[in-house]
């Protein structure tokens, strides 16, 4: 299927669509922006961020979602460069991008997304995964295709919202399980991160047959358990007590030992998300610049002020220095705001396959991409997101209970310099048989977008350790 072009068959009431968001409520978000008040920073702080989101961080980017941010731009691209589609699953419109690869012999690939991503992130992966010969890194007529479907979680972006009983992971595993199937997909490899890989943990525990293997990257798992898996248990004891002994005979590896504690089973939310978020809604649902110090938050990129330039779909800002008046009761008068062009002389740039880089994680954070991350959530209204996470939360713990036989293939990305602590790939194998384990150095949490071409390659890779390159899964497409 083309780009764009409209499906045929397969799931009832499929029908395409493009981004449309009223000019009256973009009118409305300004207005807002142009009333922001911001809170005074805490004084004598160790550091600006010891507290959250500081002032100087923030209040560039409300200047530049003012003065310099062209939605219509972004949609534009978006809406041209990734085939969008709605159908009703279960009675509720899902919003989803399915993009198909030329060749009759691609595997179908669903990828998940979790908080505070959407749809979007998968932007900068989907042509090479579904057209490898013309994308860089380059391959041969060997190197695996994908069709690729990117839905959108219920109540996220531009999916409907389903009744609140079913806004939670496990639903949203049984929905996406449905579509592949009403797609014609009925066995499938899933790729997911933080919360997109605990929904794919569901559909491998839930659903085997279909979803035949799961990708992630650096995930986060329980320590292995005495009673669910002796052996890993076992190990991990000898390990700790002996240190350089066993530690090498075992497969652990320096880097490994830095993840002595188990970090948050719940990525991408952290420790600030409110028992009670219909309470914290309220405030995010009517402030477009507190939601946007909530995702920077959750985002929590390397630099906010990296030099560079800027386009649809997130590549680098060019920062400028302008003055204008504080936001805050108190606050200097002048400080440095981005700026960046509202439509340059080729949109598609940014994401074009011949653009796709290795260690894009420098340009990959910019002011435009980071309102684009924003906007996903201030357009629906975030309160369903915000109580999808408290939701799911809850079933994290019972994720982890017991091994699951679907293959897992692992990208683990280590940062010498980070303080931060990661569970090391062996334990994985308590609950997964792992089939691959990719080492990579540098820091990484949204791998799609912070380094899209070394996951692109870890999939391909993936695929083909598994056997399933140049033809795997038999499916009966649907368009």
């Amino acid at each position: 299927m083309a780009s764009g072009s409209r499906p045929t068959g397969g799931v009832d009431g499929i029908q395409p669509y493009r981004m449309s968001v009223s000019q009256k409520y973009l009118d409305l978000t300004r207005q807002k922006l142009q009333l922001t008040r911001l809170p005074r920073d805490p004084r004598n702080a160790q550091s600006p961020g010891e507290y959250g989101v500081s002032k100087n961080d923030l209040e560039p980017l409300i200047d530049h979602w003012l003065e310099s941010y062209d939605w219509r731009a972004q949609e534009s691209f978006y809406n041209d460069t990734l085939p969008q589609y709605r159908v009703p699953v279960n009675g509720t419109r899902l919003h989803f991008v399915h993009k198909k690869s030329q060749s009759p012999n691609a595997l179908p690939l669903l990828f998940v997304h979790g908080f505070p991503e959407s749809f979007v992130t998968a932007a900068k992966v989907v042509d090479a995964l579904c057209d490898p010969i013309a994308t860089p890194p380059r391959g041969d007529e060997d190197v695996q295709n994908f069709n690729v479907v990117v839905p959108s979680i219920s109540g996220f972006g531009f999916s409907d919202p389903i009744a609140e009983a079913g806004n939670n992971m496990q639903a949203t595993a049984e929905v996406f399980n449905t579509l592949m199937a009403g797609l014609g997909y009925h066995r499938y490899i899933a790729h997911g991160t933080g919360w997109g890989f605990n929904i794919c943990r569901i559909l491998a525990l839930t659903h085997p047959n279909n979803c035949v293997a799961v990708h992630t990257v650096n995930p986060d798992v329980p320590a292995p358990r005495f009673a669910a898996s002796p052996f890993l248990w076992l190990k991990l004891r000898l390990v700790k007590l002996t240190y350089l002994i066993c530690r090498s005979v075992f497969g652990y590896g320096p880097e490994d030992w830095s993840a002595q504690t188990t970090p948050s089973l719940t990525p991408g939310a952290g420790q600030w998300i409110s028992e009670r978020p219909q309470t914290t809604a309220y405030a995010l649902a009517d402030s477009p610049s507190g939601l946007l110090a909530f995702i920077l938050d959750a985002i929590r990129p390397p630099s906010l002020r990296s030099p560079a330039q800027s386009s649809p779909g997130g590549n680098s800002p060019e920062y400028l220095r302008t003055q204008t008046p504080g936001r805050s009761p108190i606050s200097p008068q002048t400080y440095t705001t981005p700026q960046t062009g509202r439509s340059p002389s080729n949109p598609a740039a940014s994401h074009s396959p011949q653009n796709l880089e290795l260690n894009d994680l420098a340009s990959a954070w910019n002011p435009t991409a980071l309102l684009n991350w924003t906007m996903l959530y201030w357009l629906p209204g975030p309160e369903v997101a915000l109580r999808w996470l408290v939701n799911s939360s809850k079933l994290v713990p019972s994720l982890w209970l017991g091994h699951c036989g679907v293959p897992l293939g692992i990208s683990y990305f280590h940062d010498p310099g980070s303080a931060n602590a990661q569970t090391p790939p062996q334990w994985t194998e308590a609950y997964f048989r792992v089939a691959m384990v990719q080492r990579r150095e540098g820091r990484v949490r949204f791998p799609a977008w912070e380094r899209p071409a070394e996951l692109v390659i870890d999939l391909r890779e993936f695929a083909g350790l598994l056997g399933l390159t140049g033809g795997g899964p038999a499916v009966t497409n649907g368009y």
